[in-house]
C-alpha cells in the first residue's frame, strides 16, 4: 500500500483528473488521483461483489485499489484496458473492459463496468463502480 498525500491543492482541473484517473486504471497507479480526493471522499461498490460496501476516505481508497478488486483472494490474475474518460466540471467517467480469471473456477472472464468519480469545488468527492456483477458472482 502507498502512503496517502495530505499535500494537496485547493482544487484540479478536469484534465488533471482525467490523466489521474486514466493512470489509476492504465498504470494501476493511485498516487496522481490521491491528493484530489477529498477528505471524506465515498466509494462505493455493488454489494453483490465479494469486495462490495462502501469505503470512506483517502487511505481506503487507496488500499483499495493497491491490489485488484478482492485482492488474491478472489482473482487469479486482473487486467484493464481503459476504453476511455470523459471529464466534465461535475463528474470524471472511466469505461473499462476487464479481463479476469477467477479463483473459484480458473476460466477467463471478460467484462465491461463504469467508475463515476463525482467532482465538487474541483475535487473527487465519491466514486461508484458500476459493473457487470451477474458475470463476476457466477464466478465464485
Amino acid at each position: 500500500m502507498s502512503t496517502v498525500d495530505t499535500n494537496t491543492r485547493d482544487a484540479y482541473g478536469k484534465d488533471e483528473m482525467a490523466y489521474a484517473v486514466t493512470r489509476l486504471f492504465r498504470e494501476r497507479d493511485q498516487h496522481p488521483i490521491l491528493p484530489m480526493l477529498s477528505d471524506d471522499v465515498t466509494m462505493t461498490l455493488p454489494a453483490t461483489l465479494p469486495y462490495g460496501g462502501v469505503y470512506k476516505g483517502r487511505a481506503a481508497f487507496d488500499e483499495f485499489f493497491a491490489k485488484p478488486p478482492g485482492g488474491s483472494a478472489v482473482w487469479r490474475s486482473f487486467d484493464v484496458v481503459v476504453d476511455d474518460v470523459i471529464a466534465a466540471d461535475d463528474h470524471v467517467i472511466a469505461r473499462l473492459t476487464n479481463t479476469a480469471v477467477p479463483k473459484a473456477t480458473g476460466e477467463a472472464v471478460v467484462f465491461q463496468n463504469l467508475w463515476f468519480f463525482g467532482v465538487a469545488d474541483g475535487r473527487i468527492v465519491s466514486a461508484q463502480l458500476y459493473a457487470d456483477t451477474a458475470v463476476i458472482v457466477t464466478t465464485r
